[in-house]
């Protein structure tokens, strides 16, 4: 039975043949790994992965310039080396989130309505102004002014990042922080180890201090070797770097949730525990969300939400036109229902 990363990526091939989105020039690589790979773009057609009101050179490229992100790419993938932009691969989590949240930033409502179908609190989605620059949304965040890490602020690269950021105005006046991750076919397998050896060493070193610090989100009770496998590991790295949000007041906030993005098919992330140590502990049959919130002091602190219900969530808020494409954009893509 094929896997959901197996069906993604088949569906993105359709995509590419048939959506009126794409060109002819794009749907026809002719490159090895383009011709054996039916969900990858031809080269030079990478823009075309983007939705199209993010095309050209002064959208979704010039924001990605204007603040120095890195885009993801991969040689798997058979990107060309000493460029950036856009990968060519159609089955990009970072072009899923990208695609989601840039367009609904120029249509009033629609972030603030997304942020509403995670908390009811919720009165506006608010800008955020940083370097210069001011969007109600940004990409690959780090932080103000340093990583979690303490390494070179290089935002994409080499750091603890969330893949977006957002910021709403609460009832009663608080401010709140949204670090989003966003998944769309990555599974993990069991059992691959991040603890060992010298790297096994630097992440220690890094983590195990602000995990059991007083004021950590974690109750502490499970032994950070044992959430030292992906994907768990990265949701404690990204309720690390929202406690250290909080910790600091970064932006005026006073809380900060992780929410992680991913559709509620891809049974094979949001079922699998990668730490066989961890999955011991758990009740059977738990799930990577039950796992995670397990490890805090307020649960809360976390949440899973599929793309489908924050879309459906911001259609049902908003009636406008553009939204109306959008919406018929992803659902065409992705196989929304509705």
């Amino acid at each position: 039975m094929p896997t959901f990363g197996q069906k993604g990526r088949r569906k993105q091939g359709v995509f590419r043949d048939t959506s009126a989105t794409i060109s002819n020039a794009a749907r026809h690589p002719d490159d090895e790994v383009g011709r054996r790979n039916r969900h990858l773009l031809a080269i030079g057609h990478e823009q075309e992965n983007l939705y199209p009101s993010l095309r050209g050179p002064t959208d979704a490229v010039r924001f990605f310039g204007d603040r120095k992100i890195k885009w993801w790419r991969s040689s798997r993938s058979g990107d060309s080396k000493g460029t950036d932009g856009p990968t060519r691969n159609l089955a990009s989590s970072q072009i899923a989130c990208v695609n989601f949240l840039l367009p609904l930033a120029g249509i009033p409502g629609a972030l603030t309505a997304c942020l509403q179908a995670l908390d009811r609190d919720v009165e506006a989605a608010i800008p955020i102004k940083h370097n210069g620059l001011i969007s109600p949304v940004e990409f690959e965040w780090l932080g103000i002014d340093s990583t979690l890490e303490e390494s070179a602020y290089t935002r994409g690269a080499h750091a603890t990042s969330a893949d977006a950021f957002m910021l709403a105005e609460c009832a009663g006046g608080s401010r709140q922080a949204y670090l989003l991750e966003w998944k769309y076919v990555e599974a993990y397998e069991a059992g691959r180890y991040k603890g060992e050896g010298r790297a096994g060493e630097t992440r220690r070193k890094r983590y195990q201090n602000l995990y059991c610090a007083a004021d950590s989100s974690f109750v502490g009770q499970v032994p950070l070797d044992e959430l030292l496998y992906e994907p768990i590991y990265q949701i404690v790295r990204l309720r690390l770097l929202a406690d250290r949000m909080v910790r600091c007041g970064e932006f005026g906030v006073s809380q900060a949730k992780v929410i992680v993005v991913c559709p509620q098919e891809n049974r094979e992330y949001r079922e699998r525990i990668t730490s066989c140590p961890l999955a011991a502990r758990l009740p059977e049959n738990a799930t990577l969300e039950a796992a995670a919130k397990s490890l805090l002091k307020d649960p809360e602190g976390l949440a899973m939400i599929s793309p489908e219900q924050l879309g459906a969530a911001a259609v049902k808020s908003i009636p406008n036109a553009k939204l109306a494409d959008w919406y018929a954009y992803h659902r065409e893509r992705y196989g929304w229902s509705g």
